[in-house]
C-alpha cells in the first residue's frame, strides 16, 4: 500500500514539475505539497519529498514539508532533529516573508523547547508567535485563526509547567472557544485536557473527570490514539487520587499499550510513569522496576528534562526501598537538578519579564495605534468640514446664478411679449389699410372691363395682368388677418415658439414686400387702362384711385 502511494506520489510530482516555473519567477502552485504534508506521517517519505522540492528550487512546498517533517521528527521524540528543521523553518519563513508559516514554525519549535524542559526558549517562541498574530489581526483565514488558537495553548502548556494555574487557564479558554469556532475536535479535546488537568491540580476531581470525559469524546471523534491513550492516564490519575488502584491501573494500562503503538515517546512516558508509581505504592519491585527502568531509559533517549526528573524521582524511591540509600541519594540529586533547570527562579523571572514585555508591548501598540486612529479622525474632520464648505459655497453661486438666469429669462419673455403685441397691432394696422383700398381697385376692375375694345389684345391682356394682381393681393391681406387672428386665439408667446414665429414674420414680410411690388404694377395697369379710355370721368377716378393706392 504504500510503494502504491509512493509510486502515485512520484508521478503526480513529475507531471506538476513539468508545468511549475522555479519559485524565483513567479506564484507557485503548493496544493500538492499541502496534500502531502496533510496524509503523509512516515519520516523517510517526508525526507524524499524535501530532497524532491529541494531539487525543484520550491521554497515555498519545501518549507510546508519541512514544517510536518520536524513535527513527526517531534512525535518520535528526536527533540534535536525536530529543533533542527523547525530552525530552518523559521530562517525560510523568514526569507520568504510568510508571517503565517513563521507562526507555525515559532509555535513548533516552542512546543520542542518545552518538551525538553527548556521553558526560556519555549516562551521566547511562542511570544514572538503571539506578536506576530497581533501584527495579522486582519487575516481571518482559517490557517492564522487556528495559528492564535495554537500560540495560547503553547504559552498555555509553559505557564502551566511553573504552576502559574491562573494565567494558564485563562489561555486555554482562549484557544478553546478558537477551536470550538474553527470546529476542531482535536484542538477541542486538548484544551479540554489542559483545563482537566488544572482542575485536578486545584482538587477540584469531580470538574475534572467531566473535562477529561469530554476531551474522550472529542480523541474518539477523531480516532486520536495518543490523545485517546493521555485521557486513560488522566482518568486513572483521578482513580489514584481516589484510593481506587484497580481503577487506576486499568485506565494506566489501556493508556500504555495504546501510547506504546505510537512512537510518540514523550507521551507515552506518562502512563509509563504512573503504573510505576502504582507498583512502588504496593511495594511490586520487580513490576516497578521494569516500568522505572523503561521510563528512565525512554527519557535519557528524548533528553526530555521533565521526564528525566520524574524518572530519577522513582528510582531513588525504589533504590530506597531496597536499601541502596547512597545511589538513592545520587538519584534524587539528579531530579532536583532536572527539576531546578526546568522551574529555576531565572526561568521564572525570565518567562515573567517576557510576559511584562509582551504586556507592555501591546499597550504601547494599542496607544500608538489610538493615537494615530485619534489623529486621521482630525484630519478627516477638517477634510470633512473644509469639503462641505466648499459644496455650500458651490450651492449658494449655483442658486445665486440660476435666480439671475430667471430674472433675465422673464426680462427677456417680458419683451417679447411686448415685440409680439405690437406686431399684431402692425399687423391688424396694416391688414386693414390694404383691404380698404384693394376692394375698391378690385371693384374697378370689374367696371373696367367693359370700356375695353374686344379687339385690342393688349389691353385685354394687361388687363387681365391687372384683375390677377388685384386678387393675388386681396387673397394675401385675407391670409394676413387669418394669420394674425390665429396667433391672438391659439399661440403663445414663448421663448421656443419665438423664434419660429419670428422667422415666420420674416417670410411673410418677404411675402408683403414681394406683393407690394405687385401693387404697384396693378397701380401702372390702371393708369394705362385709364390713359386708354374715352371716358373721361372714368380716367379720372381711375387715377385718383390708382394714386391712393399707391400711397
Amino acid at each position: 500500500m504504500k510503494k502504491a502511494f509512493w509510486a502515485i506520489c512520484i508521478i503526480t510530482s513529475i507531471l506538476i514539475g513539468c508545468n511549475e516555473t522555479n519559485s524565483n519567477h513567479g506564484a507557485i502552485d503548493t496544493s500538492h505539497a499541502e496534500a502531502i504534508a496533510d496524509s503523509v506521517r512516515d519520516s523517510e517519505q517526508l525526507r524524499k519529498w524535501l530532497h524532491h522540492y529541494d531539487s525543484l528550487g520550491d521554497e515555498k512546498s519545501e518549507l510546508l514539508i519541512r514544517q510536518k517533517y520536524g513535527k513527526v521528527m517531534r512525535d518520535k521524540s528526536e527533540f534535536e532533529a525536530a529543533i533542527r528543521q523547525h530552525d530552518t523553518c523559521i530562517a525560510m519563513a523568514t526569507k520568504q516573508k510568510d508571517t503565517l508559516q513563521l507562526i507555525i514554525a515559532l509555535n513548533n519549535q516552542g512546543t520542542n523547547f518545552r518538551r525538553l524542559g527548556d521553558l526560556q526558549e519555549a516562551s521566547n517562541n511562542h511570544y514572538a508567535a503571539l506578536k506576530l498574530c497581533d501584527k495579522t489581526t486582519h487575516d481571518t483565514s482559517y490557517v492564522a485563526r487556528k495559528n492564535r488558537v495554537r500560540t495560547y495553548n503553547g504559552l498555555g502548556n509553559v505557564l502551566l509547567s511553573l504552576d502559574n494555574d491562573s494565567v494558564a487557564e485563562s489561555l486555554f479558554r482562549r484557544a478553546l472557544a478558537g477551536e470550538t469556532e474553527l470546529n476542531s475536535a482535536t484542538g477541542q479535546a486538548i484544551n479540554l485536557a489542559n483545563i482537566g488537568a488544572i482542575k485536578e491540580g486545584r482538587g477540584e476531581l469531580d470538574s475534572a473527570r467531566v473535562y477529561y470525559n469530554m476531551s474522550m469524546e472529542k480523541n474518539k471523534e477523531t480516532n486520536n490514539p495518543i490523545g485517546i491513550s493521555l485521557c486513560y492516564q488522566n482518568l486513572g490519575q483521578l482513580e489514584f487520587s481516589a484510593g481506587n488502584m484497580t481503577g487506576a491501573m486499568e485506565n494506566y494500562r489501556k493508556g500504555f499499550e495504546i501510547g506504546k503503538k505510537t512512537s510518540d515517546m514523550w507521551h507515552w512516558l506518562k502512563p509509563c510513569e504512573a503504573m510505576a508509581d502504582i507498583f512502588l505504592e504496593e511495594n511490586k519491585i520487580d513490576s516497578a522496576r521494569k516500568y522505572i527502568n523503561m521510563s528512565l531509559e525512554a527519557a535519557l533517549k528524548i533528553k526530555a528534562k521533565s521526564r528525566l526528573a520524574k524518572a530519577y524521582t522513582q528510582n531513588a524511591r525504589l533504590q530506597e526501598k531496597t536499601g541502596q540509600h547512597a545511589k538513592a541519594l545520587e538519584s534524587i540529586k539528579k531530579a532536583q537538578a532536572y527539576k531546578d533547570s526546568i522551574a529555576s527562579e531565572k526561568s521564572q523571572t525570565h518567562i515573567q519579564n517576557l510576559r511584562v514585555k509582551y504586556e507592555v508591548d501591546k499597550r504601547k501598540e494599542e496607544v500608538s495605534r489610538a493615537k494615530t486612529e485619534t489623529e486621521f479622525e482630525k484630519t478627516l474632520r477638517k477634510t470633512i468640514m473644509w469639503a462641505s464648505i466648499t459644496v455650500l459655497i458651490l450651492i449658494v453661486i449655483v442658486v445665486l446664478s440660476q435666480l439671475r438666469i430667471i430674472k433675465e429669462r422673464k426680462k427677456t419673455l417680458a419683451m417679447l411679449k411686448k415685440v409680439n403685441k405690437e406686431r399684431q397691432e402692425f399687423y391688424r394696422g396694416i391688414t386693414h389699410q390694404l383691404r380698404t383700398p384693394l376692394t375698391v381697385v378690385n371693384g374697378m376692375t370689374g367696371q373696367l372691363r367693359k370700356f375695353i375694345p374686344a379687339d385690342n389684345e393688349v389691353a385685354q391682356r394687361e388687363f387681365e395682368a391687372v384683375e390677377r394682381k388685384s386678387n393675388e393681393l386681396v387673397n394675401l391681406v385675407n391670409e394676413m388677418i387669418l394669420y394674425n387672428k390665429g396667433i391672438v386665439k391659439e399661440i403663445e408667446v414663448s421663448e421656443v415658439g419665438n423664434g419660429v414665429r419670428s422667422e415666420e414674420l420674416g417670410v411673410r414680410s418677404e411675402e408683403i414686400s414681394l406683393r407690394s411690388e405687385g401693387v404697384k404694377e396693378l397701380s401702372l395697369g390702371v393708369q394705362t387702362l385709364a390713359s386708354e379710355s374715352s371716358n373721361s370721368s372714368t380716367r379720372q377716378l381711375v387715377n385718383l384711385r390708382s394714386t391712393q393706392l399707391v400711397n
